[in-house]
């Protein structure tokens, strides 16, 4: 008995404070819009180096409140990630006038060709729109598909597959990489020194894994600029034919 009534004494002790937190809270947050402490707020939106802050601004403008304490930032953050370009949103406040807004961009990685539309593309695989801007900005290889039949989802896959292995495994085939041009099952690859490599589409992973391989074999007294074409449609073989000689 003497133990149960400790416990509730115990109960209506916690939760007598509770009460007490929860009514302060109540009066400071009231008091606060009674005297309109967070009724001004600054703005401050960072990350963006493609997408002009005015855009932003306008975007998120019919959700801001008299208040900063009132405003939804998930509402903010969910209306600014569907931006084209716009990976994710951090959204936070800094009492008693501050928001800040943390923009993430998309990076495009290639610039997709198909039937004379255009979509630049990012490491994920998402497309993203190409304009006369976005082109002048961001200087990327292009991928050009030679196969006016086939829409361009039949490709994403294989491309954003590609994408990603290159980017991880294999960086510095896409630092020199210029185009690449898929038609009749082959992948063709044009470096920013004028070589040009053939591979096949069934096994392409594997060709570029046995490229680098050769990469590693021949450095340092040869790289891939050596080289006027290097055919890899072979399986287990590596085809060259040097530049600067003659046959």
């Amino acid at each position: 008995m003497y133990k149960q009534k400790q416990i509730v004494i115990k109960f209506l002790s916690l939760f007598s404070l509770a009460l007490v937190i929860s009514a302060t809270i109540y009066a400071v947050q009231a008091y606060s819009f009674s005297i309109g402490l967070f009724n001004d707020f600054d703005i401050q939106i960072s990350g963006n180096n493609y997408i002009d802050t005015a855009r932003i601004e306008d975007e998120i403008y019919p959700l801001m409140n008299y208040s900063l304490l009132s405003i939804n930032l998930t509402d903010i953050q969910n209306k600014l990630e569907s931006m084209d370009y716009i990976e994710a949103v951090l959204a936070s406040r800094i009492l008693p006038n501050t928001l800040i807004i943390h923009i993430i961009e998309r990076s495009p990685i290639l610039l997709l060709t198909i039937s004379d539309k255009t979509t630049f593309m990012d490491k994920k695989g998402t497309l993203l729109p190409a304009n006369e801007k976005s082109i002048g900005i961001f200087p990327v290889p292009v991928l050009s598909i030679l196969d006016d039949n086939e829409p361009l989802d039949k490709y994403l896959g294989d491309i954003t597959e590609f994408v990603q292995f290159i980017l991880s495994e294999y960086p510095i085939f896409y630092k020199n990489l210029s185009e690449v041009i898929i038609q009749a099952g082959v992948w063709e690859f044009y470096s920013d020194n004028n070589t040009k490599i053939y591979a096949h589409d069934s096994y392409l992973m594997s060709q570029l894994n046995i490229l680098k391989y050769f990469e590693k074999t021949v450095h340092p007294m040869r790289d891939l600029q050596h080289y006027r074409y290097i055919d890899l449609r072979i399986k287990d073989q590596v085809i060259v034919k040097e530049k600067y000689r003659k046959g």
